[in-house]
């Protein structure tokens, strides 16, 4: 008797490790990412609006795009002082095309923008998308 109580409860609380598992885990899929919406339309150089986020990767995602154009991204942490400037990527303007960037750590990001000055325009759309601060 003493055994089959024993064996009960040893699989209740096995149990209830899993479940509280499974819902943390979930939990913790949903909150992870956030998106942001940006468009862009430059000459030359252009930085977009800031976003928070944790430490980890960013994506941009094209959405719209004028012209097939390359052009240079920046990822930049916002700091007080010098903002950080880090990882960079040619980058040509395409629907559906992905570009990925590291985030070392949690902060405020921007995107430094720019192309050859060659008075031609370079517009589109985009969606961020990084882990939610």
């Amino acid at each position: 008797m003493l055994q089959t109580t024993t064996r009960r409860r040893a699989a209740r609380a096995t149990a209830a490790v899993f479940c509280a598992l499974a819902l943390a885990l979930s939990q913790a899929g949903l909150a992870a990412a956030a998106e942001k919406k940006v468009s862009f339309a430059f000459k030359y150089r252009m930085d977009t609006s800031t976003w928070k986020q944790k430490r980890g990767k960013v994506s941009i995602l094209f959405t719209k795009c004028r012209a097939q154009r390359s052009f240079h991204a920046l990822l930049v942490r916002e700091r007080f002082g010098q903002d950080t400037k880090l990882e960079g990527h040619t980058l040509t303007c395409r629907v559906g095309q992905r570009a990925y960037f590291d985030a070392p750590d949690n902060g405020t990001y921007y995107f430094t923008l720019t192309k050859a000055d060659d008075n031609e325009y370079i517009t589109g759309n985009a969606t961020l998308s990084f882990p939610a601060p």
